[in-house]
C-alpha cells in the first residue's frame, strides 16, 4: 500500500457536493430561503407580503449570494474573515526584556539549584609542596624539544600532563 505525506499547509478539504458548489457555498445560497420564510411568517402582517418584508428578503439574499462567490479558491465570506482578523490584530508590540511574565517559575527553579548547590560541600584544593629538584626537572622537561608533553583534561575537569621519557 502506498502512503503520502500531507503537507502542513493543507488544513481543509472542500468537497464538491451539487456540481461545482461546496457545502459552505449551498448553506450560504440556501440560508435566504428560511430566512425569508421566517420573515414572511413572523412579521407582522402575519403571513401577508408587504414592501419592507420584500426589501429585507431582497437584501438577504443578496448578501448571501455574494459571501458564496469564490475569489482565488475560497468565497467571500472566508475573506472577510481573514480581513478582520488581520485588523482586529494587535498594531504595536513592545517588548520588554525586564517584563516579570513567567519569571516566576524561573526564580523558583533558580533557588532550587542554589539550594542543591550550597547542600553539597564544596571541595577546597590545598596548594601541593612540591620539592625544588622536581620543579627544576619539570622545568628542563618541558622546554626540551624532544619531549613530547600531552595535555588531556579529566571529566571533572582535572588537568593531567602526560611526558615521554626523554633518553
Amino acid at each position: 500500500m502506498k502512503t503520502t505525506v500531507v503537507p502542513a499547509q493543507v488544513t481543509t478539504v472542500e468537497d464538491k457536493i451539487a456540481g461545482n458548489l461546496t457545502f459552505s457555498q449551498l448553506l450560504l445560497l440556501t440560508t435566504p430561503v428560511f430566512l425569508t420564510g421566517a420573515i414572511f411568517a413572523f412579521l407582522p402582517p402575519f403571513m401577508n407580503l408587504r414592501g419592507y418584508k420584500f426589501t429585507i428578503c431582497v437584501v438577504i439574499t443578496v448578501a448571501c449570494m455574494s459571501l458564496a462567490i469564490r475569489i482565488k479558491g475560497r468565497i467571500a465570506l472566508s475573506w472577510i474573515a481573514v480581513l478582520g482578523k488581520y485588523n482586529l490584530r494587535p498594531r504595536h508590540y513592545i517588548y520588554d526584556k525586564n517584563s516579570t511574565y513567567l519569571q516566576e517559575d524561573a526564580k523558583e527553579e533558580v533557588r532550587r539549584t542554589e539550594e542543591k548547590v550550597s547542600a553539597k560541600e564544596s571541595r577546597v584544593h590545598e596548594p601541593i609542596e612540591i620539592p625544588m629538584n622536581k620543579l627544576v626537572w619539570a622545568e628542563e622537561v618541558a622546554s626540551d624539544p624532544r619531549a613530547k608533553l600531552e595535555f588531556k583534561t579529566t571529566k571533572k575537569g582535572d588537568l593531567r600532563v602526560y611526558i615521554q621519557e626523554v633518553k
